[in-house]
């Protein structure tokens, strides 16, 4: 009798461990099932939201694009150029269109870039680190053709017969371009630059941030003049170049020009063009500016030493005032010719030299 006890006591105990164990595995089946199956529906409830959020992003494109846009070649010609979407592979060329792309975060746009004398500002090194940099300073048509590009920005010198040729060749292509307008207009202007900008922006519907770089420029040349006009008299400005037969003026039709009148000076020669050594001691300006290129090898030091020496150690200028004062600045070309988002900092250079105390 106790033996079967023990036997129906064991049985009992291995039914009941069996129950627990299937009860158990059914459990975690059924728990391992509903986790599987609220996962697929996040899953799901994700790519509906993605779909959704790429839904709205194309209608929003839609209504966007078509964007018309002007630009002017290089005989004068304005042509009207229509964005049917945002580019995708832009060739920037040169210093002042590399660094507007950059400036407005639009370096996965960039196919590949060419023609910069100099670094990029330190804030964009890092994204230009990841660009396709030309080998040519000046592409050839092949090599740009090579790049499979829906844009091309760059100045209006590069739409030659001897280079990429006119313009509308590239539009007939459906590859669009930019021109920088101060390399072609008769006359060039800080407008002209902040217009650039703001382009660039429509152009990639980033238009808060191009906006708002050229506010603060303009904010920057307002803030200047009005302390300019507390003075009793506005310095007078004299902003050369050194040419083979002799200094390029840049009178009230360049950047330059426009940089000194609107931040309150006053040009020492109004007409563009190129000076003798004599014309520009007759000038006689308070201040003297000399334009300077740097290349990535240089030491940028030494060539502005060099620029000012031209006229602080040559005996022919030493009754000027700007030499007698050692009032004759370098700066750097690229800050005051088809600047982008240099141009504060031509005017930055332009009113120190103007506005600071006699050294």
């Amino acid at each position: 009798m106790e033996r079967k006890t023990k036997k129906w006591l064991v049985a009992g105990a291995l039914t009941v461990a069996v129950a627990l164990g299937v009860g158990t595995y059914y459990s975690n089946t059924s728990d391992s099932n509903s986790n599987r199956e609220k996962k697929e529906i996040v899953k799901e409830d994700e790519k509906k939201q993605e779909e959704k959020e790429a839904k709205k992003s194309q209608k929003n494109e839609n209504a966007y694009y078509p964007l018309t846009i002007k630009t002017m070649g290089p005989d004068g010609r304005e042509y009207e150029t229509v964005y049917e979407k945002q580019p995708e592979k832009v060739v920037a060329v040169y210093q002042g269109n590399v660094e507007t792309m950059l400036a407005l975060g639009l370096e996965d746009k960039i196919a590949a870039v060419a023609g910069l004398e100099q670094e990029v500002p330190e804030e964009y090194q890092e994204a230009f680190g990841k660009l396709k940099n030309l080998e040519e300073f000046t592409p050839s048509k092949e090599t740009i053709i090579a790049e499979e590009p829906d844009m091309i920005f760059s100045w209006a010198s590069y739409f030659q017969e001897n280079t990429l040729g006119e313009p509308q060749e590239w539009l007939d292509q459906n590859i669009n371009v930019y021109i920088n307008s101060n390399t072609a207009s008769e006359k060039d202007t800080l407008e002209n630059e902040y217009t650039d900008i703001k382009n660039i922006g429509k152009i990639f519907q980033v238009e808060e941030k191009a906006d708002k770089l050229v506010k603060n420029m303009k904010n920057r040349v307002k803030e200047i003049k009005e302390k300019a006009e507390t003075l009793e008299k506005a310095p007078s400005v004299l902003i050369l170049e050194k040419g083979m037969d002799g200094f390029i003026n840049y009178g009230e039709d360049s950047l330059a020009g426009d940089m000194v009148r609107q931040i309150g000076g006053i040009l020492a020669k109004q007409e563009s063009g190129v000076l003798t050594a004599e014309e520009v001691v007759q000038a006689n300006p308070d201040v003297l500016f000399i334009t300077y290129t740097p290349y990535l090898d240089d030491d940028q030091e030494l060539i502005k030493e060099e620029k000012a020496d031209l006229f602080l150690e040559d005996d022919v200028f030493a009754e000027m005032e700007a030499v007698k004062n050692k009032k004759v600045i370098p700066v750097m070309l690229n800050e005051i010719f088809a600047s982008g988002v240099r141009t504060q900092d031509g005017v930055e250079t332009l009113a120190e030299g103007m506005f600071s105390e006699e050294k």
